[in-house]
């Protein structure tokens, strides 16, 4: 008999504390899935926003960080989801149906805008995820945009989106 991993946080019970965070692990279903049967138990899927035309993917998105000429790290520079929303609400209620004890939850990132935020969590709740990650912290969220950390950074924004979320989540 497997040992019983599953966690509880704040009344949400997660199959074990393996969870994939945002970012390419959870890019579409298709991977969520392959993760799913291969026993990670929770993902947050890559951020989704209304408009996914705005983002434009780049290569390579990977870059040396350097002090003088030795490397010292490396800085990434992943997007949000290019991915049409519709192809996500249509993903996002089949990994439920197929995976109905796995915690699935959704990162969302939007402008500053009520109307936007109210709609994109209205719509992507309609799917059965079981929670919400507000993007706030993303430093390559579309700051032009006042998206991601441009919203971030502004404490009274961040209680003024996180209001709204809960408006109608």
């Amino acid at each position: 008999m497997a040992a019983d991993l599953s966690i509880e946080v704040n009344g949400m019970k997660f199959e074990n504390p393996y969870i994939l965070g945002s970012g390419p692990p959870g890019t579409n279903a298709k991977v969520i899935a392959k993760s799913f049967d291969l026993g990670w138990g929770d993902c947050v899927i890559k951020t989704i926003s209304l408009d996914a035309s705005k983002v434009v993917n780049t290569n390579p998105r990977y870059a040396k960080m350097k002090s003088g000429k030795d490397v010292i790290g490396f800085e990434n520079i992943e997007l949000i989801s290019d991915r049409p929303l519709e192809v996500w609400l249509d993903e996002l209620r089949d990994l439920k149906e197929r995976y109905p004890t796995k915690m699935l939850i959704a990162s969302v990132m939007e402008e500053y805008s009520k109307d936007a935020w109210h709609e994109i969590i209205e719509r992507v709740q309609e799917t059965g995820v079981d929670a919400f990650e507000l993007n706030l912290s993303c430093p390559h969220g579309l700051p032009e945009r006042r998206m991601g950390m441009a919203m971030g950074a502004n404490p009274d924004i961040v209680k003024e989106v996180s209001g709204w979320v809960m408006d109608v989540a």
